[in-house]
């Protein structure tokens, strides 16, 4: 009778130790706040666990509410902060450290068991969902190794910082670099206003740049463009044949220029964003799903 009560604690101190959240470390300066998401509307709805998509298009989160049999799953774009995609999904746990965004950004594979690599593939463009194998997975079956919940995150290029609320645990908060911040009077009225802030700074600090399929085709092609003030171009040759990158120095007195090389541009091919400097350089969603459309 003591081994079966001593198991029964051993279990469900590990489950409340997983359960918990790591502590949330704001940056101390440098940022100011931008924007606020609220979570679904029921009782003590609170946020379990946010983490930014690796390839930098999307914010995810879960919510739950006090005794709730059930998770929310939201999911958003990032800088823009529109709602992509939300869900009530009959689980009792998402385990979103263990899950993953595919690179093209069409689907979410959803670890929703804490023990086992269990999968659900979200369709984030239909709605649909199905149960697939790990093997199914862009990470395929890897050893399940549980984590404290992470309630804060950075976006790629630490331009952001997104965190849950200290007093309103239904609410995620979200911090912006003081140079890429616009005043109050000054933003849009629309959802879109914190990427159009991130592409409105002066283009020496950076910022956030959107790459249309168009703009991308013109870069393959050879042409020079310009995006938000700053020019870019394609240098074919800018990798050697053993595959490293040739390093790029502009000369005194021209204009700042951005240069891509062959692996950049299959990055923005896969829809993968990266960090130049200080700009992170990522497809334009919106356009590109336009584009696919017509």
């Amino acid at each position: 009778m003591k081994k079966i009560f001593a198991t029964s604690i051993l279990i469900l101190f590990v489950f409340v130790s997983w359960s918990q959240t790591q502590p949330i470390n704001k940056p101390e300066r440098g940022y100011r706040f931008q924007h606020r998401i609220k979570g679904p509307s029921y009782k003590k709805s609170r946020i379990l666990e946010l983490v930014v998509d690796e390839y930098g298009n999307y914010l995810v989160a879960t919510f739950r509410g006090e005794k709730s049999s059930f998770v929310y799953l939201y999911i958003y774009n990032l800088y823009s902060w529109d709602e992509k995609y939300k869900i009530k999904l009959n689980d009792n746990r998402c385990e979103l450290y263990n899950s993953t965004f595919d690179e093209s950004g069409d689907f979410f594979y959803l670890n929703y068991d804490i023990y086992r690599n269990k999968f659900k593939k979200i369709n984030l463009k239909t709605g649909d969902i199905e149960e697939i194998d790990c093997s199914q997975t862009p990470k395929g079956c890897r050893k399940i190794e549980p984590q404290i919940y992470k309630v804060d995150a950075y976006t790629i290029g630490d331009n952001y910082y997104i965190y849950r609320d200290d007093k309103f645990e239904n609410y995620m908060r979200i911090l912006v670099k003081k140079e890429m911040y616009i005043p109050k009077g000054e933003e849009t009225n629309n959802g879109n206003s914190g990427l159009k802030n991130a592409m409105m700074i002066d283009p020496k600090k950076g910022g956030i740049i959107q790459i249309t399929p168009a703009n991308l085709k013109d870069l393959k092609n050879g042409a020079e463009i310009e995006k938000n003030g700053v020019q870019m171009f394609f240098d074919a040759n800018a990798i050697d044949v053993n595959g490293n990158e040739i390093p790029y120095e502009q000369a005194e007195g021209e204009p700042f220029k951005i240069r891509l090389t062959q692996t950049e541009i299959n990055k923005l091919d896969k829809k993968i964003s990266f960090v130049y400097e200080n700009f992170v350089i990522k497809i334009d969603l919106d356009a590109f799903e336009q584009e696919r459309s017509n």
